[in-house]
């Protein structure tokens, strides 16, 4: 099995996590919010590493998409609505979906990217309910478009390969 290899782009991944997570506690969801938070987060971040375009761009993207990404989501965790879900499992997710949804990142990089966010922040069970949420966002997401399904992938390791480096 290949070990992960972090990127730029996985940084920025985080980065972006931090600014959704931060907006769903303090409330802040709504598009002009988060992208009034976003500005503020690209000049004055808790991080080492500020947040850069590809991270701007993806939570560009969410707050864009919000509804028809936390729509796909419940679509696809039938069992579990939003509310109920912890806020990092959440915002992984909108991530996750957001990247599948809009910026047309291949599913076995956004599984293995996303999988390794919940691993690093989250629980051990997390990893799973994030794997198999963001493979059927992928199914659903296939079938609307009408694209092939792909097999689900069932592994993080050595997908993050197909990242390219900013």
């Amino acid at each position: 099995m290949a070990a992960y290899r972090e990127t730029s782009r996985s940084t920025q991944r985080a980065r972006a996590l931090d600014v959704v997570f931060e907006a769903d506690e303090r409330n802040l969801l709504h598009p002009q919010d988060l992208l009034d938070l976003l500005e503020n987060r690209r000049s004055v971040s808790t991080s080492q590493v500020p947040i850069g375009d590809f991270g701007s761009s993806l939570v560009r993207a969410f707050a864009d998409e919000f509804y028809n990404v936390d729509t796909l989501i419940e679509a696809a965790s039938e069992d579990w609505s939003l509310d109920r879900m912890n806020v990092v499992d959440r915002t992984i997710l909108r991530l996750g979906t957001t990247e599948l949804l809009v910026l047309d990142t291949p599913r076995p990089t956004v599984v293995a990217e996303w999988a390794h966010q919940a691993r690093k922040l989250s629980t051990e069970r997390s990893v799973g309910f994030v794997m198999g949420i963001l493979n059927k966002v992928a199914d659903i997401r296939a079938r609307e478009t009408g694209a092939n399904v792909p097999e689900p992938e069932s592994s993080d390791s050595g997908a993050a390969e197909a990242d390219t480096e900013e």
